[in-house]
């Protein structure tokens, strides 16, 4: 066994791999054939299976090729525990980044389905939980340009009206926040009263002022800031280009 020679499809079939892989692995000299014969014919020794087996243990931990190659050579074990540390550590900060873009994904499947559940312009009662913001000082309304580009996955702006008539409006951009460290305003527990309406282009502000008349007319008491967000218009398409947007205005259950 130990003198057999395995010609590259058959170390192929055992290792399950793509012949072209082995090809490649020898040009980029990771695992070159034991024997080229003149014919062209490349023939592997058996215990180049254990070598194989390597390459593709580091590979399944997130190792890149010239990583291997380089911690195949690496015969101090000291150094080989550090390495492996080190890839510890990548694959827990992608672990971390994967769980976060579920949650995302999750948070997003749940707004729509409620949406598509309510529909447009309809009053409802929710429950929220407690949420940190990190909120922008008062902006005009030419420079409200919010998306995933400039504001990541979760992002709205707030509404006060200080004054009337309602064209006194203090509009603020804000970001959702992991924590309150990051955070400058706690958006309250607790049931808030909400809508959605269909907006788009430069109409925006007078739609939300609209969507906050139709609030306010249900009778619900009602206390603080409305708050309003695009429903995951960068993940979905919605007819004519038009956004749906959901607003909500604390229940003041006092």
């Amino acid at each position: 066994m130990k003198n057999q020679k395995l010609s590259s499809g058959e170390i192929a079939r055992i290792c399950k791999l793509n012949k072209k892989t082995l090809f490649y692995y020898d040009q980029i000299n990771l695992l070159k054939p034991a024997i080229v014969e003149a014919n062209g014919y490349r023939y592997y020794s058996p215990d180049q299976i254990d070598r194989l087996s390597k390459i593709k243990a580091l590979q399944s931990v997130g190792f890149s090729l010239a990583e291997i190659k380089q911690q195949l050579y690496v015969n101090d074990i000291s150094e080989g525990i550090a390495t492996l540390n080190r890839q510890k550590q990548i694959i827990e900060g992608k672990a971390n980044e994967l769980v976060a873009v579920k949650n995302t994904l999750d948070l997003k499947i749940v707004e729509l389905e409620h949406y598509d559940q309510i529909g447009i312009n309809q009053v409802y009662i929710k429950n929220f939980n407690k949420e940190w913001l990190y909120v922008d000082r008062p902006s005009p309304q030419e420079e409200l340009i919010a998306n995933y580009l400039f504001d990541g996955y979760h992002f709205g702006i707030m509404l006060g009206i200080t004054d009337h008539p309602a064209e006194k409006i203090e509009i603020t951009k804000y970001k959702l926040m992991d924590n309150g460290k990051k955070a400058n305003f706690k958006k309250e527990k607790g049931r808030y009263v909400g809508i959605y309406f269909i907006s788009g282009g430069n109409h925006i502000i007078a739609d939300a002022l609209n969507a906050m008349t139709r609030i306010r007319e249900s009778g619900y008491p009602l206390s603080g800031q409305a708050f309003v967000k695009d429903i995951a218009s960068d993940f979905v398409n919605f007819e004519d280009g038009n956004i749906p947007f959901q607003m909500t205005i604390k229940w003041n259950e006092m």
